[in-house]
Order: structure tokens, then C-alpha cells, then sequence
């Protein structure tokens, strides 16, 4: 019997411009399980943000499968001190997609 937990996977879908310093809308495989103040949720499309302006920090927030209706709450991952989307998202369990 296997009883190894199967990769976590995070595939970049494309680049969103429209945001501030360096940002990506991924696919999650499977979802984040994540709790926000709306209560549990499930993420499969989540935005990793970088940024290195006023403040250096990489965030991870959950959207849907365009990269809209963004929920704001920094999900695991997330983290202050670096503009790093692979850490985050190693961060948060998944492995990058190459």
C-alpha cells in the first residue's frame, strides 16, 4: 500500500500587469484548504504577489479562475522580508510547476 501524500502542485497561469510589482495567477493541485473570516474555504486559483515598494513581502490570496473577486486574506505561504513566489508557495505546501 502507498501511503506517500501526493504532490501539492502549483502551476503559473500568467501574469497579472494590472497589479503592483510582480504578480501571478496559479492553478493549485489539489485546492488550499485555507480558513478566512468568511470560514473555511478551498482555493484552486490563488494570486501570489510581490512586492517591493513601501514594504517587501510576498502574499498569497485566493481568487477565481480569472484572477477577480480576490478575498484579501493573506493565505498560508504568505510571508514579510522577500519577493519570492516559489518560497511562498513552497511555503504553503506546493511544489512550482516547471
Amino acid at each position: 500500500m502507498n501511503t506517500t501524500a501526493p504532490k501539492k502542485i502549483a502551476t503559473r497561469l500568467r501574469t497579472l500587469p494590472d497589479w503592483h510589482g510582480d504578480a501571478a495567477l496559479y492553478e493549485l493541485s489539489p485546492p488550499m484548504a485555507a480558513e478566512t473570516w468568511r470560514g473555511p474555504v478551498e482555493r484552486r486559483y490563488v494570486i501570489v504577489s510581490a512586492i517591493n515598494h513601501w514594504a517587501v513581502e510576498t502574499y498569497i490570496f485566493g481568487c477565481d479562475a480569472d484572477g477577480a473577486n480576490v478575498d484579501y486574506s493573506e493565505l498560508d505561504g504568505s510571508f514579510q522580508g522577500g519577493c519570492d513566489h516559489v518560497r511562498a508557495l513552497n511555503g504553503a505546501g506546493y511544489e512550482v510547476a516547471a
